[in-house]
């Protein structure tokens, strides 16, 4: 006997049965899993923003003329406000493929709004709205403001606080409750509390800001990224440190072992405030790069990048004057308003001074390398029996400040744990 649902068109006898299995439905469609503002898809600050707009005027921003571009990102603070569309999954699981989910959810966790702009001698002015303009998202509220011009390349205001921000007087910025203005270093916003972006708050109206953008050579030995497995090359997970990681290096069967130290430039965002970074037990702070060298007549680095003239200066490991040592972990240190991985000029001639004057156990020349180009290579000599720092040096900012990078040399052999 064939049973009824009670499913029948609307009109007919059953009619209450049939709005309740659509009642059931439509409550079904309604429940969500519980989410916070933690959740990276809500709005950073979780609580409303008053509507209005802010105008900025980024000065010597780009080049007369020049195009540039603005992008206003907008999330919800809440959960209830993000747009989602629904839809029943009749076939799912069918043929073993596709979501087994009854119910598919489209979410529309953030709205993106573009403006093209020219710049005006060489400052850009624009206008942000901070509620959605698209009316369907007028419960969304700006999250970040992006920008892109020749002479900034990317700047991003995104770091959102309750109340108006305190920073210190190294950025170069002044907070008021309703206006940010000062002088801004685009390549010093690594420090806490910024860490690479501009502050936004719910009162703020105006941006005005003048840019002071610097040129920031490369200065590279090695690269962990270029040593593949199918060249030889064998390597660790990387190792996290409070305000860096390490890496430990090989080739297969050979005897040399390097320790690639990266100190972070943007700390990562689930990471304490630090002073200063804390390499792992016996590396010394601002050392980029060690080598275990027990064998072997040279070493050559492919990567070497040195987008400037640069200077090296070089001394034993027993016989480091401390103030280098101090020089050297106070340029990996991330200060408001200053480049990461630098000291200024004077300090630089401070260090050099410093250093003792001792014969070199080691060749080191730019040589021609494999692929055309020149690159560092290091020759030991039969006096290389303890280990030395070497550290170069590139000046920028008009010579004001310098850039560094150190390679620690051990002729001894790496005892730790070897990748394989």
């Amino acid at each position: 006997m064939a049973t009824d649902l009670g499913l029948r068109p609307v009109g007919m006898a059953g009619a209450p049965c049939f709005s309740l299995f659509w009642g059931i439905l439509a409550a079904c469609l309604t429940l969500t899993a519980p989410m916070s503002a933690a959740d990276p898809s809500l709005h950073s600050l979780a609580q409303p923003i008053p509507p209005g707009d802010v105008q900025f005027t980024l000065r010597e921003a780009a080049g007369a003329g020049e195009a540039s571009g603005v992008e206003a990102v907008y999330r919800p603070y809440r959960e209830r406000d993000v747009k989602k569309t629904r839809s029943l999954n009749l076939w799912r699981g069918w043929m073993g493929s596709g979501s087994r989910e009854l119910i598919r959810v489209q979410r529309e966790e953030f709205r993106s709004v573009r403006q093209s702009l020219v710049a005006s001698g060489s400052n850009l002015t624009f206008a942000v709205s901070l509620r959605c303009p698209d009316a369907k998202y007028g419960a969304y509220q700006l999250q970040s403001v992006r920008v892109v011009a020749g002479r900034l390349g990317h700047l991003e205001f995104e770091r959102w606080s309750t109340e108006t921000p305190i920073l210190d007087a190294g950025f170069g910025l002044q907070c008021s409750v309703s206006s940010l203005r000062g002088e801004a270093r685009p390549s010093g916003l690594a420090a806490q509390p910024l860490r690479g972006s501009l502050p936004l708050w719910p009162t703020l109206r105006t941006v005005d800001l003048q840019f002071s953008p610097v040129e920031v050579p490369v200065v590279r030995l090695f690269e962990s990224t270029s040593k593949h497995h199918w060249d030889g090359w064998r390597q660790t997970i990387p190792q996290g440190w409070p305000g860096g990681r390490t890496i430990v290096l090989r080739q297969v069967n050979g005897p040399t072992v390097w320790r690639e130290h990266e100190y972070y430039a943007f700390p990562p965002a689930n990471e304490p405030p630090l002073a200063h970074p804390v390499p792992p037990s016996g590396v010394m702070s601002g050392i980029q790069v060690e080598v275990f060298w027990p064998e072997g007549g040279s070493l050559d680095f492919p990567e070497t990048r040195f987008e400037t003239s640069v200077e090296m200066i070089a001394v034993a490991l027993s016989k480091l004057p401390p103030r280098m040592a101090e020089l050297l972990a106070h340029s990996v240190r991330l200060r408001p308003g200053i480049e990461p991985g630098s000291i200024s000029a004077q300090e630089w001639r401070e260090l050099e001074a410093s250093v003792p004057e001792l014969e070199l156990p080691l060749s080191i020349e730019m040589a021609p390398s494999a692929q055309g180009s020149t690159a560092l290579k290091i020759t030991r000599r039969p006096a290389f029996t303890e280990a030395w720092v070497c550290t170069f040096a590139a000046p920028y900012d008009d010579a004001r400040r310098f850039l560094l990078t150190s390679l620690l040399l051990r002729p001894e052999r790496w005892i730790g744990p070897v990748p394989e």
